[in-house]
Order: structure tokens, then sequence, then C-alpha cells
């Protein structure tokens, strides 16, 4: 279609500039620019237009008389673009969840949230004008000031910090995976084996130890266990800045302390900015899924608590309120088993549903959400106060039994610190009431509907089970 057009146009130029080059040459006609765009563009361009329109009409009409005739052909585009997505399952099982972040820790955040805290003045952070500005500042964090001043990256020291609390209200958790790992090295894998029947002597000279205390463990079958995943997940603004190697060394000492040998752990570094953060969190979910040998803790945290940082900030707006947060959670894919420990939570993600009521009535699940609940437990991570946002979130929820008053908005407790706001929001539904169902949603992936509810035995929404 288009060489035909294009060689008309070439012909009916070349025809109309030759006959009226001739032409003025005969009547001595000096043009002026108008003329030249007149018999030089225009015409041609007409002229073409009026030749190939008979035809293009008359193409389009075989078209269409060929689609009649064929009806898979005339419906093969539309069926393509008709045709959902199967929805496709994660579901994982959740072991340990923290929070924290500066309305209190775990389930005191839902409470404050609930009771619409505000930041509070900050008189370490100051405006252009000199003046203390509002924050989302932990307090407890600047009790060590001594420890600040020896980093030249002060929010690297800030975030540290942050980590550590994750880590020690994950200790319990911690060991007890040491411990299976240990059990299933000597069992399993006979190289990783020798570094935990080493003497401690020979490993580091320098320890403290004494004849006997350590004593060959006895060598039992469990759960196939190969390593513990700790995924740092961080702002994207951090990429180029952030020391790996500290944080790394970091996680490293903590561990080391529960009889965690190097060959059984590993730290990965995540970069994730506000637009894409969301989708990230849920393909790093599936891969988590699909690891059957490995445990995964995961990191969630970010603070714009400092002065330099918060001087690259100001001048995006002038009320710019910077936070700092954290959440772990330590997840595993539903067929691992951790000795003398059980989940408390499951995670159930459906992906490439649109609408929440397919999910509620093809699993039989609605039954879960009463209209007589009046505790919120639906997180929404979006800013609702934009109408457009808002009719997106009443679409989805719509023709079930959740109302406006079931939603948590987390939106304004985390400031203008965003770029990972809606994963902590995520996580943060883990430290909903253990006797309702909790959902999460976005508008940001309108086909992610997110269930988490108390592990019991055989508890994860298991499509192939139920009757559709």
């Amino acid at each position: 279609m288009i060489k035909i057009i294009v060689g008309v146009f070439l012909t009916v130029y070349l025809v109309i500039s030759a006959i009226v080059v001739l032409y003025w040459r005969d009547i001595n006609f000096d043009p002026s620019g108008s003329d030249l765009l007149i018999f030089f563009g225009l015409l041609p361009v007409a002229t073409t237009a009026f030749l190939v329109m008979p035809y293009m009409i008359y193409h389009w009409i075989k078209e269409q008389k060929n689609k009649q005739n064929d009806p898979q052909l005339s419906d093969e585009t539309t069926i393509e673009e008709l045709q959902p997505e199967p929805v496709v399952w994660i579901n994982l099982n959740v072991y340990r969840a923290y929070a924290l972040n500066a309305l209190g820790e775990n389930h005191l955040i839902i409470d404050a949230i609930r009771e619409f805290k505000s930041p509070e003045l900050d008189d370490k952070l100051l405006n252009g004008y000199g003046l203390p500005i509002l924050s989302y500042r932990i307090s407890d964090l600047d009790v060590e000031q001594d420890e600040e001043d020896e980093y030249s990256f002060k929010r690297q020291y800030r975030i540290h910090q942050l980590i550590l609390t994750q880590l020690e209200q994950q200790t319990e958790i911690l060991w007890e995976i040491s411990e299976h790992l240990k059990k299933s090295a000597l069992f399993y894998d006979t190289q990783i084996s020798q570094s935990y029947r080493m003497h401690p002597a020979w490993i580091d000279p320098q320890a403290e130890y004494h004849d006997g205390e350590e004593d060959i463990p006895s060598v039992q079958q469990v759960y196939r266990l190969n390593k513990l995943k700790i995924h740092l997940v961080l702002a994207e603004e951090l990429l180029h800045v952030w020391d790996e190697q500290d944080s790394e060394q970091l996680i490293s000492d903590y561990l080391s302390q529960l009889n965690y040998i190097p060959e059984v752990f590993h730290v990965e570094h995540h970069y994730w900015g506000a637009e894409t953060s969301y989708s990230e969190w849920i393909h790093l979910l599936q891969s988590i899924e699909k690891d059957e040998s490995s445990i995964s803790l995961v990191f969630i945290v970010d603070s714009e608590i400092d002065q330099d940082t918060l001087d690259e900030k100001i001048w995006i707006s002038e009320q710019y309120i910077p936070a700092e947060y954290i959440s772990s959670c330590c997840l595993a894919s539903p067929k691992i088993q951790i000795e003398n420990v059980l989940p408390t939570k499951t995670l159930d993600i459906a992906i490439n549903e649109k609408q929440l009521k397919q999910s509620l009535d093809r699993y039989n699940i609605d039954h879960q959400f009463k209209v007589e609940n009046e505790q919120p437990f639906t997180i929404l991570l979006d800013d609702i106060t934009q109408l457009k946002t808002l009719k997106k979130i009443e679409q989805n929820f719509a023709n079930t039994n959740i109302e406006q008053h079931h939603y948590l908005m987390l939106f304004p407790t985390l400031g203008n610190t965003q770029s990972l706001a809606k994963i902590f929001g995520f996580t943060l539904a883990f430290q909903l009431d253990d006797a309702l169902m909790t959902m999460v949603y976005t508008t940001q992936n309108p086909d992610v509907q997110t269930f988490i509810q108390t592990y019991q035995s055989e508890s994860h929404i298991n499509p192939e089970q139920q009757n559709v």
C-alpha cells in the first residue's frame, strides 16, 4: 500500500512539475514563494490523494468482506485482546515479620496509623531558611552520636542501625535456621560439613575456646536446606553511593555469633525506585517461592534523616517531610520445613486477577469478609486523596462486602520518603490482627491481589483444589 502511494505521488509530482515549468517558461512567468508552494507542494499532494482514495476505499471494503466470510480471521485480533491471561498464584510461608518506624514497632504502628499520628518538629534538620522542619525521626537511633561521626555517609549509619534492630528481632528464628542448616549440611553436604566439624582454633586462632567444648554434632536427617539468603532492599538513589562491603560485614558479624559459617548464607542488595518497587517486589517473591532449598530474610529499609540528604531533597518541596523505616520478614516456599519452627502467616498473591470479586467467588473466601466487621483489614498503598485513584480502588472492590471503613491508609505516615513506601506498607500487613484475613492492594499493579492469613495446616489458597 505504501509503495503504491509513493509511486503515484512521484509520478504526479514529475508530471505536474514538467507541465508547470514548461508553461511558466513559455509565458515568462516569475513565480512567487506562494506559487511554488501551491504548484510544487499542495497540488501534487491533493492530486495524489484524489487518485489513491478510490483504491484505498476499495481495498478496505474487500478486507471487510473477507473478514465476514472468515469468522476465525475476523475474530482473531479480538480474541487475542479479550482472552484473559491465566491467574498465577504465589504461595509463601511467613515465619517472622517485624517493622519499625517513627510511630512505633510492629502492631503499635497500626495503632498509631488509626489514631492519625502526625510528624514531629525536628530541631536537627533545617530547611533552606535555617528553620526546623517536620520529620518522622526514630529518636532511639540518635543515642550513639560518636559512632555516627565515624561514618562519612551519615545516611548509611542510620540504615545500619535500623538493620541491627531487625537482626535482634529475628535472632530466635535465625538461631533455629542456623541449627537446621548445620544438621542439613552434616547429613547432605560432605564439603560444608567439614567446616562445622573443624576445631575452632583452625578457623580463628584468636577465638576463645575450651578443649572438649565443641563436640562433633550428631548427624540426623532433616529437610534439606542449603542456604539463608538475605535480601537487603534499598532506595534506588543509593545505588552508586552505598558501601555494600560494610553492610555485608555488619550482617556477617552478627550471624557469626549465631554459629553461621560463610558457606551457608548470602547477602544480596537490591535498589528499587518508587515507580518500579512493587513490580520488583512481586518478582522477588516469585523467585523465593521457586527456591525450595533456601530460606530468605528480607529487609526493606530507608532513611532520609540526614541534613545532606535533605539539602538535596528540599528543593522539590519546601514542605518536604523526611522519614525512616525498616521492616524484615522471613519467607520461604511452603514446601520447606524448618525443624522446631512453624510459620506464623501465609502469603497468597493472585497475579492477572483484575477484580477482587472474581478471586473471592472463585475460591470461596468471601465469607471471611463480613459487613459487620468494623476493623480495617485492607491495606491501601496509594494516595487516596486523588479522585482518580479512589475510583480505581472502588472499582476493584465493587460487589464485595468490603467498604471504606475497612481500609487502612499508609501513604501519609511515611512522609515524602516514598521509594520503598509501598513495600514497607505491604510487609506492615503482617502485623494486623491474626483473626482477620488481611489484603493488600495498589492501583500501581491493579491485577495483583494479595491475601495474608494466620498459618494453619493446608491454609494456603490452592486453586487446584477449589471448586471453580
